[in-house]
């Protein structure tokens, strides 16, 4: 983490906007919390708080998403940020989170996250949901042996119960919840409305 991404935590800080994060005196630190895309020097910083169980979370990471990567993520002018946490809504939503987690660990998170929600319905549903992300770690190429010992790891549980004590500090009651340089954005809003604000924020 460089000087530009510390200060935009510390603006996310300054400016949590819900009444009861500002009641709490909420101080989080997102040093390193969630999964980052975009350069380091982009102007304008992004967190995301998301339950992979969420389907206006899917929604978003089908439809809005590559809109923003495209125009803004990959060009430098945003950087991203994905916190998975667990709303406590939807069945499993813990145990994918822990899988993404341990698909992070080697380099793969973001295949990770794009399976999670195509097959959200499937895994919701599942019997066996280890062997399923057991599954879905081999689709992404994993390494199942390296795999199978992270998901052993009380580490990778206490990293999500982190983001879930976030979440809370910061007042997130629903999924998904953006923070777009410190000001909120409750809900799979469109392309359109991040368009605005993001060169709000640039201004």
């Amino acid at each position: 983490m460089g000087r530009f991404l510390t200060g935009w935590i510390l603006a996310l800080v300054v400016l949590a906007p819900t009444a009861s994060a500002q009641r709490a005196g909420a101080a989080v630190s997102l040093a390193g919390v969630g999964h980052d895309r975009g350069g380091p020097d982009a102007r304008v910083f992004i967190v995301e708080f998301l339950d992979f169980g969420c389907g206006y979370c899917a929604k978003f990471a089908a439809e809005t998403y590559p809109k923003l990567d495209s125009a803004y993520i990959a060009p430098g002018v945003v950087r991203w940020k994905m916190v998975p946490f667990v709303t406590g809504l939807f069945r499993h939503s813990r145990e994918v989170a822990e899988a993404a987690e341990c698909a992070a660990e080697q380099g793969a998170f973001w295949p990770m996250h794009d399976l999670l929600y195509a097959r959200r319905r499937e895994w919701m549903a599942a019997k066996d949901i280890r062997g399923l992300v057991t599954r879905y770690a081999r689709t992404v190429g994993l390494d199942l042996t390296a795999f199978a010992r992270c998901g052993l790891n009380p580490g990778i549980r206490q990293r999500i119960l982190g983001n879930d004590a976030i979440a809370s500090r910061l007042g997130i009651r629903g999924t998904p919840t953006f923070f777009v340089s410190g000001r909120v954005i409750p809900g799979a809003v469109p392309f359109e409305v991040f368009q605005q604000v993001i060169r709000e924020a640039i201004r």
